[in-house]
């Protein structure tokens, strides 16, 4: 596996990012910081934001790149955390920028966010390209293997790799016209609640200009520090969610 390429002189411009984040039913205040570091390793510029209620506005927005979501609306977030909560606004700002050509990551657990019945709810669904929603499940954390299954820019180069010990998401929803990039087998000799599949775990879609890269792995720091593949996806997907391209 390449790593991912340190920026230099002839690094390409920076990919501007915004990890959005501060409710989720997983514990963000580990995985972000992890995130964060891998992307600024890969020369990518990151800010944080722990308050989506502020940050979320057209204006903010204009000024990256690419979204990533390490995000999904709790009650308990709500209450512990209220500038967490998304308003119709901040709903309205966040899928205008997506649908305008702002790239789009979708992080692990966030493919669960917004599962609701309302109009913005159903919306979500096709902006961040399926994933958990309600009817997706897991056995139990364990290794696996993530093979490439599409020639891609984001896969280009790379081989099969170990990965884990990790939760394998499966029966995801893979929304009409997302092209699956990765899977891994669901062994039910690991755990026979496996469902005996090549499940995928990587996707991308667009939706409306926006380019939207979807990565299932990570459930927590652990499972992302385990290869050098999840690091190398994860920076070469918010890539070409900004730019269409990937540079190393």
């Amino acid at each position: 596996l390449p790593l991912a390429v340190a920026p230099g002189a002839d690094a390409p411009p920076a990919v501007k990012v915004l990890i959005i984040t501060g409710d989720h039913g997983h514990d963000w205040k580990a995985t972000t910081p992890v995130l964060k570091g891998l992307l600024t390793k890969a020369g990518h510029k990151v800010d944080v934001t722990e308050s989506p209620s502020e940050a979320l506005t057209a204006d903010n927005l204009a000024k990256y790149d690419v979204l990533l979501l390490n995000y999904r609306n709790t009650p308990k977030g709500a209450k512990d955390r209220p500038a967490s909560v998304w308003s119709e606004a901040n709903k309205k700002a966040f899928t205008e920028a997506v649908k305008g050509g702002k790239g789009l990551v979708v992080y692990h657990h966030a493919s669960s966010a917004f599962v609701g019945g309302s109009d913005f709810d159903k919306e979500f669904e096709k902006v961040i390209a399926g994933g958990w929603r309600k009817q997706g499940n897991h056995g139990k954390m364990h290794e696996f293997s993530v093979a490439m299954r599409k020639d891609h820019p984001i896969t280009k180069g790379l081989s099969e790799f170990k990965h884990g010990r990790d939760e394998l998401y499966q029966n995801s929803l893979i929304t009409k016209g997302s092209e699956v990039l990765c899977t891994a087998h669901a062994d039910k000799d690991k755990d026979p609640k496996n469902s005996g599949k090549h499940e995928p775990v990587v996707w991308v879609s667009t939706y409306g200009k926006g380019r939207v890269y979807h990565n299932s792995l990570g459930h927590d720091a652990e499972a992302m520090k385990s290869s050098a593949g999840f690091a190398v996806l994860m920076a070469r997907g918010v890539e070409w969610a900004a730019t269409g391209k990937v540079s190393s």
